[in-house]
């Protein structure tokens, strides 16, 4: 009840905060706008910038961390950072439309069992920087041989349905694995109860990167801790007590 009660005051300071920045900041709407406009050149499409943030890089702040989506798609939020002089850094838009991609082999592959799902999934480690990529539909196995990255690290929210077990995502991952040229990916599951998924889901789905700290607000049923590679799939609940042995 207490973390729900500030996860919403949490929601309401943003909102205020967002509101602060790039409705009464001429200065910081400009600089929105140019993030925006040099994303919708680099990519040629629209993009709708939401929030800008961080400022940092030297004592001078000359850097800028702007959070942008595509137009009329809020679930692939991602960072781009510029300069106070008008250059690109990066952006974080085609690792997160791979994310999305692994999202969709996870929902499709647990929606048959009964599982709800959001998946969130880093790029793990590349052999050279993604940063100059501009083909929007690239696959995941084209990334893979493209930027050979160490592996791939992911955070998945499911909706407890009282009987969720570490078997019942084999396939996803096994799925994901093949996805990847046989690049191994991890997972971290956590179960969130049944009356708070939606809010949950509808807040996580806009998240533009996913820490670990946004699950402190929630009271979690179980984690399990997954994972496909060459050796195939293991996987462990928190709730087992070999979980916290092997911690010690």
């Amino acid at each position: 009840m207490y973390k729900n009660l500030w996860k919403k005051v949490g929601v309401i300071i943003m909102a205020i905060s967002i509101f602060s920045l790039l409705g009464c900041s001429e200065m910081d709407q400009k600089q929105a706008d140019q993030a925006v406009s040099l994303v919708e050149e680099k990519y040629d499409q629209k993009f709708v910038a939401t929030h800008i943030g961080e400022r940092y890089g030297t004592a001078t702040n000359d850097t800028i961390t702007t959070i942008l989506h595509p137009e009329g798609e809020e679930s692939l939020a991602f960072k781009t950072i510029t300069t106070k002089d008008g250059e690109l850094i990066g952006d974080a838009y085609v690792p997160i439309l791979i994310s999305e991609k692994f999202n969709e082999i996870m929902k499709k592959e647990l929606e048959p069992l009964g599982i709800e799902s959001e998946t969130y999934t880093f790029i793990m480690g590349t052999e050279q920087s993604s940063a100059k990529e501009t083909d929007t539909s690239i696959s995941i196995g084209e990334y893979v041989d493209k930027y050979q990255p160490r592996y791939f690290s992911a955070h998945m929210i499911v909706k407890d349905t009282g009987d969720v077990k570490g078997e019942q995502f084999e396939q996803a991952l096994l799925k994901a694995y093949q996805a990847t040229n046989e690049t191994m990916y991890q997972i971290g599951i956590r179960i969130l109860p049944a009356d708070e998924y939606e809010e949950a889901a509808k807040d996580y789905r806009t998240l533009p990167e996913v820490r670990d700290s946004w699950f402190r607000d929630y009271d979690l049923v179980d984690e399990i801790d997954a994972m496909a590679d060459g050796n195939g799939y293991n996987f462990i609940h928190h709730s087992d007590p070999r979980y916290n042995k092997a911690g010690e």
